[in-house]
């Protein structure tokens, strides 16, 4: 499962009754309620399978979010900070994101580089990245120790992002016209509400980081989704103003270890 890098049909003619119920959602079929944990992790997966494909479906993406995350200061001093922020991808290799509020942060990665401004701050840093949006995702969170939830909503399979062989829970309810669910892993907690009918994009996103200092929530708000945004070439381009300072990009000492060792074993080779 992506998150915990945070702590380091058969074809006929006639759908069946029962095959409908495979493809409309749930609550349209008025599927009884899991009784056991092996059935409510089942109908927890199967949701977030139906999700993932939704949204894997869609070649660009557009999403507003309203979002309260936790900051955890050198001293263990935890606060809360609320923003809004909109994020835009296109597949394999665009994104783009802009928050408004906390630190204040618009981000292009452009399928070479990604390039992040501090508003606030008048800062940027600049980084050579991978070739898809999936393999720089993985770098920022094993290189720079930058893993972002809206990440694992937006990998090419967010069904393998989010579920791994040692995650439990699952469905865990209605909730004003919502299914809940709530899952555990190791070193993270997350919940995912999905419409009980329609679309099957979700409404809120909460995560709760149990092997980091302070054990930070960030939960986030779907406001508006787009499956068919305007996204040229532009959009991605970075936009830095000129007196803004360029700083440097601390890769986390481990992945600076062990490319190290990874370059010191080839040079023992030749």
């Amino acid at each position: 499962m992506t998150l915990r890098k945070w702590t380091a049909s058969a074809p006929g003619a006639t759908l069946t009754g029962v095959a409908a119920c495979v493809l409309i959602t749930l609550a349209g079929c008025r599927t009884p309620e899991p009784a056991t944990d092996a059935e409510r992790l089942a109908r927890g997966k199967q949701l977030v399978q139906q999700m993932s494909a939704r949204l894997a479906a869609a070649p660009a993406i557009t999403v507003t979010t309203t979002e309260v995350r936790d900051m955890v200061r050198l001293s263990g001093v935890k606060e809360s900070v609320s923003l809004t922020a909109v994020y835009t991808l296109r597949r394999p290799d665009r994104f783009y994101s802009k928050m408004t509020g906390g630190r204040g942060l618009e981000s292009w990665y452009n399928g070479k580089t990604l390039t992040i401004a501090a508003h606030p701050h008048k800062v940027f840093a600049q980084a050579p990245m991978p070739e898809s949006v999936d393999r720089t995702l993985d770098a920022l969170a094993e290189r720079y120790d930058m893993a972002l939830p809206m990440g694992d909503l937006f990998y090419s399979s967010a069904e393998a992002a989010l579920l791994s062989d040692t995650t439990k829970g699952g469905y865990a309810g209605l909730e004003d016209g919502a299914v809940h669910l709530a899952f555990n892993d190791i070193g993270v907690e997350w919940e995912l509400w999905l419409p009980a009918e329609g679309d099957p994009l979700p409404r809120r996103f909460k995560v709760v980081q149990k092997s980091r200092v302070g054990r930070p929530v960030i939960d986030l708000t779907f406001t508006k989704w787009d499956l068919a945004p305007t996204a040229v070439d532009e959009t991605f381009a970075p936009k830095v103003p000129a007196d803004y300072e360029g700083i440097a990009v601390l890769q986390r000492a481990a992945a600076v270890k062990h490319a190290a060792s990874v370059s010191d074993g080839s040079a023992s080779r030749k």
